[in-house]
């Protein structure tokens, strides 16, 4: 956080300590804040009210006494007129509940009132909250403004309080948000005609496409819930209360927190653009820097090959030039061809889809054909970066056996059973690991080849398996062991994403100093007399 934004809060304590006649040391406020925000991560509300219940007791002031900083008493704001730092009083409906990710949170979901939408949480230490109920209005004191990307959202913890509002009372939403104007955290309303379905990638998925409006068009999803119904495409729909969400600065809609009515008198002009049909005439080669969701032609290298995860998939890995890389596929198709892992191929019309933020090509409606052998690209490098705590060495981890068909090289099950290719006794061996990277925030599924396995455990692929022969646990083993090396290690991994698991390219232990560690405890301890955090 920077000084201008602990300021604010330093004025807003001291402010308080004002008004019951006391003459603050902003100084030393302004400190212990720097110090737990910015040294010690604790987030801004926390650090606020610590500091402020210090103050409190060291001028010998009534804990009941304390009034929320940055509100006063029976003051309504407007979800649209919230910012991040501020205690509010807001009155709104519960339009959304989600199940909640954490323990440590109670429950979470939406609010609204006729300004917008709010996401919220409250934490499950706030257990003398009322539980909230979907479609009631409550009335929400002293609940704190928080900001995670910029977006706002309503933390109600133990100092609120919430009281439920008995008189009817109807929600009128805002007029509809043009697409162009969407912004991350909860649109009220949309007005929007779903223009292009996509096939389902993942098991979790339950709908995709793209929805668009007079001003532009958007990828929506909708995660599997039994509760909720498929969209239908071409028809036009009032959406409200979706979640806007960024990623590699791309919105995208997410409709499970969402309600929908169809509007059918209402058309809606879709802007022409090379994401609908495809194209009947071959289009210009364009670089990967420049792709968007559509149809486009590529120059390539074919220059990573990953292992099909399903059936249906004939192949699948990542293609480059010299503006960077893009993951492909192609489906089972009897008039299709496997690519040649390092050929330089011209790929005429592929169709570009986005899933999770990122764009990829599905080779299946493209005419494609090799290069001269001798031609070459010299291809972009961009890795994903994912820098936290292994917590998992997942099932699967240590040693394992590899179909030996050529193209093949599927994990093969305890029984050497191959999906494709049955029983495979000749099998070779393979050494990775499949886990978890945490860096407090999200949770990064990752897999790591031989090579990066071996470098931070410190064992060979050989010696793996000689542990492995020589322990009556066998492969088990070997997993015991990765657990007990890596769990807890904090790691920079850099890869590329693929259906949701990072694949590593290289990994990195990051080694953090004790004596730093123990420095800044200590003068913890020194700046805030003693007291925890």
């Amino acid at each position: 956080m920077d000084a201008q934004q602990i300021q604010q809060i330093t004025d807003r304590i001291s402010q308080n300590l004002v008004s019951k006649g006391v003459s603050p040391d902003k100084q030393n406020i302004s400190e212990k804040l720097t110090l737990y925000i910015n040294e010690f991560g604790v987030v801004p509300f926390e650090a606020e009210r610590k500091v402020l219940s210090d103050q409190y007791k060291q001028y010998n002031i009534p804990e009941e006494a304390k009034q929320a900083p940055g509100s006063s008493a029976g003051e309504i704001v407007n979800i649209a007129d919230i910012q991040p730092s501020d205690w509010v009083t807001v009155e709104v409906k519960v339009v959304s509940l989600q199940t909640p990710n954490s323990p440590a949170i109670a429950q979470s979901g939406i609010f609204a009132d006729s300004s917008g939408a709010v996401r919220f949480v409250v934490f499950s230490k706030a257990s003398e909250l009322p539980k909230l109920e979907l479609e009631r209005w409550y009335r929400v004191e002293s609940a704190v403004v928080d900001s995670f990307k910029g977006v706002p959202n309503l933390k109600l913890h133990s100092g609120s309080r919430v009281t439920e509002i008995e008189d009817d009372r109807c929600l009128v939403p805002s007029e509809p948000t043009k697409l162009r104007d969407l912004k991350p955290g909860v649109v009220s309303c949309v007005h929007v005609k779903f223009i292009e379905e996509w096939e389902s990638r993942s098991d979790r998925m339950m709908q995709s496409g793209l929805v668009a409006d007079e001003s532009g068009r958007t990828k929506f999803v909708l995660w599997q819930d039994p509760e909720m119904e498929k969209l239908v495409p071409g028809a036009v729909y009032n959406i409200f209360y979706a979640s806007v969400d960024e990623y590699n600065g791309r919105l995208s809609l997410t409709l499970n927190s969402a309600v929908w009515i169809q509007d059918e008198d209402a058309e809606i002009s879709v802007p022409v653009s090379s994401g609908g049909s495809a194209p009947k005439e071959p289009l210009p080669i364009s670089s990967i820097r420049d792709l968007k969701v559509g149809y486009a032609s590529l120059r390539v290298k074919f220059v990573e090959e990953w292992e099909s995860k399903s059936e249906r998939m004939i192949q699948s890995g990542l293609v480059g030039d010299e503006t960077g890389r893009i993951k492909f596929v192609l489906w089972q198709d009897d008039s299709k061809e496997r690519l040649e892992l390092g050929r330089v191929y011209e790929i005429i019309n592929t169709k570009v889809d986005e899933f999770n933020g990122r764009l990829s090509i599905s080779l299946n409606p493209a005419t494609y054909s090799a290069a001269e052998p001798v031609a070459d690209i010299a291809v972009g490098t961009r890795l994903d970066e994912v820098t936290g705590t292994i917590v998992q060495v997942s099932k699967g981890s240590g040693l394992v056996h590899r179909c030996p068909v050529e193209g093949c090289n599927r994990v093969l099950s305890r029984q050497n059973f191959c999906p494709i290719h049955e029983i495979q006794n000749a099998f070779h061996y393979d050494l990775r690991i499949k886990g978890v990277v945490d860096n407090g925030q999200r949770a990064y599924n990752v897999l790591m080849n031989r090579e990066v396995t071996e470098q931070l455990s410190g064992m060979t692929m050989e010696q793996a398996i000689e542990m492995a022969s020589n322990s009556p646990l066998g492969l088990e083993e070997i997993q015991a062991v990765l657990t007990e090396k890596l769990c807890g290690r904090y790691v920079k991994c850099l890869g590329n994403e693929f259906d949701g698991r990072i694949l590593v390219k290289s990994a990195e232990f990051i080694h953090l100093d004790p004596k730093i560690t123990a420095e800044i405890m200590n003068r913890a301890g020194a700046s805030a007399g003693g007291s925890g955090v």
